[in-house]
């Protein structure tokens, strides 16, 4: 899809601008990029969660994950900030020898610091109303 090649080409830049070599994207392997990389996107699947309760909208609803995957809409939720907050400070912090609660605390600061939670509301938000109503049952 164009969204995993978009990512895959940030992984590529963010890996060079940090020294990461040869960097693969695998949720399994034990690297720091890659542990970093999944601790940061559990975090952003719990506010995309979260905005998704407090709103009143089902997690398991699907939009861009599928129709059969569980929880499809918290991964669309949390995609919103995921490469632009989480896949940096992975890579950073992978650079810099960060332990697994360093980097825990720079993403929920850099989620409070650009809003993350109110940007995924405004965004949910967003798109619902461009939804066109139905109308006279057509």
């Amino acid at each position: 899809s164009a969204e995993a090649q978009f990512t895959k080409s940030l992984y590529a830049y963010t890996a060079g601008r940090t020294d990461t070599t040869d960097f693969t994207r695998n949720p399994d392997s034990h690297d720091n990029a890659n542990r970093f990389l999944n601790h940061g996107n559990y975090l952003a699947y719990g506010l995309g969660a979260t905005a998704l309760w407090v709103l009143g909208i089902p997690h398991g609803f699907a939009l861009m994950h599928g129709k059969t995957r569980r929880g499809a809409l918290v991964f669309d939720a949390a995609d919103l900030i995921k490469d632009a907050i989480v896949l940096p400070w992975a890579f950073i912090s992978a650079r810099y020898g960060r332990q697994d609660k360093e980097f825990r605390q720079i993403c929920l600061q850099k989620f409070t610091e650009h809003k993350a939670l109110d940007f995924i509301f405004d965004q949910i938000k967003h798109q619902s109303r461009s939804i066109p109503e139905e109308r006279d049952g057509i």
